[in-house]
């Protein structure tokens, strides 16, 4: 059984925090990665280093949804890159691309678990060329941000096989070529700060690495394969988009009354029919219904993830009794497309609104798949792994949302086949976290 506490005082990652990781980006080493478990604060420091970082870097991540959370762009949106495998060899920037790279300076690429090695090479050597810059990724600065041992980078059987063709040892960004030409900087972020149980984190950790897993298998199941704890309601995090809607259409099926439907907006450059939109176009709510809100409240009355029960619709607005806190008002907001331009006048990198879309910024949330619920925290959490986790890091990315082990349950109990590992990718992650090459705090100078 694993011993739990409710009482410690949980640490908050800050700015400071991160004194010591941004200070090493800020001495320009030619590529950082940045690389941690959940809950390391990895977000927090994204937002650090655009806040101190400069006016000549661009936010990147992989895929849409990813690049909407970031307040960015996407990596192929960025360079003119189609959406398939590439041959890096093979391809040329964009004329209209050109003065853009050339001023920029510093590339910040999240998610990175989910870029492919084609990909990567394919940024290094149009940057090399549009920069009339032999050296790698033509001279910018790359931080890589993300843990390979979270969700990995779809590779379709056939395109995987394309890749060793094309001499590619595996699919993660760590494969590219370009990483043999660059001596890398790592700061690997080990401090947890969603969890303060130490067992939980220690059984967690022993997860993501694919120790210990039966021992550590057998003390979660022991603690957490159990009805959910009285009075709260958690959610759901299930595998499959089937297992998560069932539940969700069974949550609204029990409401009686007719609801209200919520359509959204969209202007500029958003392509409904193509892009994961972060909420439904037509989004029906009811009172009673469980909601998750997915974006950030600029007063600060909840955060992405937060969860609670409708208890009354307006026109334009729903009203939520978050659990643990008060009723809120849950109006429409805007998630903005960005592309980066070079800005004369100002002389640096502006990141231009070319598209809207506007929703309530809420998702049923009697269910959640676990690919959507990276990077959440989440006070109750109940995990139906139905048939098994499907994906390497799965089951680590799912256990790991929860804030405490009083608030995680299991529908079925956890089995060691559900712990997915890639073993080439422990291998890596377990030489990096084990390297570091951040020197004595007092040796680094003022980032700025």
């Amino acid at each position: 059984m694993i011993a739990s506490s409710s009482t410690e005082i949980r640490p908050v990652p800050t700015d400071d925090s991160f004194a010591g990781p941004l200070a090493i980006v800020g001495r320009g080493a030619p590529l950082v990665m940045v690389l941690g478990g959940a809950g390391t604060g990895k977000t927090t420091f994204l937002h650090a280093l655009r806040k101190h970082g400069g006016t000549k870097q661009a936010f990147l991540a992989p895929t849409g949804v990813a690049a909407l959370q970031l307040g960015g762009q996407t990596i192929h949106s960025f360079f003119g890159l189609p959406p398939r495998l590439l041959d890096p060899d093979e391809v040329k920037p964009r004329a209209q691309k050109r003065r853009l790279m050339k001023k920029l300076e510093r590339l910040v690429i999240d998610e990175v678990s989910m870029v492919r090695a084609d990909l990567l090479d394919a940024v290094d050597r149009v940057l090399r060329l549009a920069r009339g810059d032999p050296s790698p990724f033509g001279g910018v600065q790359v931080v890589l941000v993300g843990d390979f041992l979270q969700l990995p980078p779809v590779v379709p059987y056939a395109e995987r096989e394309i890749l060793g063709r094309l001499g590619y040892e595996g699919p993660f960004a760590f494969d590219a070529r370009v990483l043999r030409e660059v001596e890398v900087a790592r700061l690997p972020f080990l401090q947890v700060y969603r969890q303060t149980d130490a067992a939980f984190v220690g059984h967690l950790a022993d997860l993501r690495a694919g120790r210990q897993v039966e021992r550590a298998v057998a003390a979660i199941n022991a603690a957490s394969y159990r009805p959910h704890r009285e009075g709260r309601i958690p959610v759901v995090l299930a595998p499959t988009n089937m297992r998560v809607d069932a539940y969700n259409r069974r949550g609204m099926e029990t409401l009686t009354e007719a609801g209200r439907i919520y359509e959204s907006k969209s202007e500029g450059e958003f392509d409904l029919a193509n892009d994961r939109l972060p909420v439904p176009e037509l989004l029906v709510l009811k009172v009673g219904a469980r909601v998750m809100t997915v974006r950030n409240d600029p007063e600060k009355q909840w955060v992405n993830g937060s969860v609670g029960t409708v208890i009354g619709l307006a026109p334009t607005s729903a009203f939520v009794r978050l659990d643990g806190a008060g009723v809120v008002e849950i109006e429409r907001t805007s998630w903005e497309r960005i592309r980066y331009d070079w800005d004369e006048a100002t002389g640096g990198i502006a990141a231009k609104v070319v598209g809207t879309y506007t929703q309530l910024p809420l998702v049923p949330a009697w269910a959640v798949t676990v690919h959507k619920a990276q990077g959440l925290t989440l006070d109750d959490v109940r995990i139906d792994f139905d048939t098994g986790a499907f994906a390497a890091g799965q089951a680590y990315v799912a256990l790991s949302r929860a804030r405490s082990l009083e608030g995680l349950s299991l529908a079925r109990p956890l089995r060691a086949s559900d712990i997915r590992i890639d073993r080439r990718v422990a291998g890596f992650t377990a030489a990096f976290e084990a390297s570091s090459t951040a020197p004595a705090m007092q040796e680094l100078p003022d980032f700025t």
